[in-house]
């Protein structure tokens, strides 16, 4: 075992890993993923572990420590006077689980790559988005996304909109074909592979602190509280994460200078409905969201409250802790909202710093934008009478964005940069299947063309 080369190695355990697995496991027989487990960190970890992977990610459990964890043990460090970071986590990115959603606009997203590439990711997405029996539309696949009666006709929109409303598509999963959104009790899709097994997927309870090569295999240096190890392998598919994914790529390529996070800032509101938006789902996804028609620069991803998202707000505003019951009385007229800028208001950057890496942000006035963004959809909402003229802001800081993306080139002379099949220039043998090797110009919900992106890499593999 000592020393054993793999034919392949993953690196994460986040959704385009498991995508990834899922695909390969339908032409061969088992798959190794290195991915640490951020539990019980005082105790020895063991080399081998059955991760539950329908559980949610820790921060829904109330275990905020598990986020701070994640960066120290990834040697990852930010500057707490203008950069808020949250990111990905053990199990995929908090967007995974926390929007349930994913953008059906794939082609306009893809242009640095071929067509052929484009249409194959395209295709994956159609592969997904009936495999995963998600609610909505999206080309010739359609099922029945109902929102409360009272909502459905701001779906048409008029000549003089500078707006309009839009379902996204959304990530449950239910046998029936027509489903009513306010009818789900607890039963949605954590996206997770359908078919892993015992003996199927080896989990190997690791961190990865750096990688090296040597001739033609890939050595990947690991620690566990009980040891140091090197993993060998002839092929490293990297799923874990924009913010793990580049800061090992920064130390493998020997890269000085920063490197710049694509992310799409965000605003929090709560708007106050005329009506009742209500979600009987744990997990409230966006049900509605506000575009702007010409240049779409900006969005409003529209859900209800729940009994979740008040606790967190006055976690925020503890004054108000008084009046939760007040608030649940009134949830279903309460109205959250993110307000989400394009990529092009991106203002994270990350750099290595002797034996860490920092990420930052830069003065710029990204919070005017938001604001900005935010009045434009306060008011085309006003209009459509589907609030009252009264709402609240927060601004979470720069980088509580949960999307990040884009710091590897695709095509480009770049000094981190791959091709059209996702490998790392500078060194073939390296597939890149996350957030970090796409950019998302104006997509705002990335899920979606990652896992497809995911999917497409393995069926390179099972040819």
């Amino acid at each position: 075992m000592k020393n054993k080369i793999f034919d392949i190695l993953i690196l994460g355990s986040g959704l385009s890993s498991m995508i990834f697995a899922e695909e390969y496991l339908k032409k061969n027989k088992k798959v190794d993923i290195i991915s640490p487990r951020l539990k019980n960190t005082k105790k020895i970890f063991s080399e081998k572990i059955d991760i539950n992977l329908k559980s949610l990610p820790p921060q829904f459990k109330k275990n905020f420590k598990k986020i701070y964890d994640y960066f120290i043990y990834n040697k990852i460090i930010f500057n707490k006077e203008n950069c808020n970071l949250l990111g990905s986590l053990e199990f995929g990115g908090l967007s995974n689980y926390w929007g349930l959603q994913i953008d059906k606009t794939i082609e306009n997203e893809l242009n640095e790559f071929n067509k052929v590439v484009r249409n194959k990711i395209s295709q994956c997405f159609k592969e997904l988005f009936k495999e995963k029996k998600l609610i909505g539309e999206y080309e010739d696949y359609k099922n029945n996304f109902q929102l409360s009666s009272s909502y459905e006709n701001f779906f048409y929109r008029e000549k003089n909109d500078s707006h309009f409303l839009e379902k996204p598509v959304i990530a449950l999963s239910k046998k029936k074909k027509n489903i009513n959104i306010n009818k789900i009790n607890n039963n949605f899709s954590k996206l997770v592979p359908s078919m892993i097994a015992k003996n199927k997927i080896v989990f190997h309870n690791y961190v990865v602190e750096k990688i090296t090569k040597d001739k033609n295999t890939i050595l990947l240096h690991t620690k566990n509280n009980k040891s140091n190890k090197i993993f060998k392998t002839k092929k490293l598919i990297m799923g874990c994460g924009t913010l793990v994914t580049t800061k090992l790529l920064i130390d493998f390529l020997n890269i000085k200078n920063e490197i710049p996070i694509k992310h799409h800032p965000r605003l929090i509101s709560v708007y106050f409905a005329r009506k009742k938006l209500d979600s009987r789902l744990d997990f409230t996804p966006g049900l509605i969201q506000v575009k702007k028609i010409k240049n779409n620069n900006y969005v409003g991803d529209i859900r209800p409250a729940n009994e979740m998202i008040i606790d967190m707000s006055l976690k925020i505003y503890t004054l108000l802790s008084p009046l939760k019951k007040l608030f649940l009385f009134f949830k279903d007229y309460l109205i959250f909202s993110n307000t989400l800028l394009s990529s092009k208001s991106s203002n994270l950057f990350i750099k290595k710093h002797k034996d860490y890496f920092k990420v930052y942000s830069k003065k710029k006035p990204t919070l005017n934008a938001l604001e900005f963004s935010q009045k434009k959809i306060f008011n085309f909402l006003k209009t459509k009478k589907i609030i009252l003229p009264i709402y609240k802001n927060f601004f979470p800081g720069v980088g509580a964005d949960y999307h990040y993306f884009g710091t590897i080139k695709t095509n480009k002379k770049s000094p981190i940069s791959i091709n059209n099949n996702c490998q790392l220039r500078k060194s073939k043998s390296i597939f890149i299947i996350d957030g970090s090797s796409l950019n998302f110009k104006n997509n705002f919900y990335p899920l979606g063309i990652i896992m497809a992106n995911a999917k497409r890499i393995a069926k390179l593999f099972n040819k």
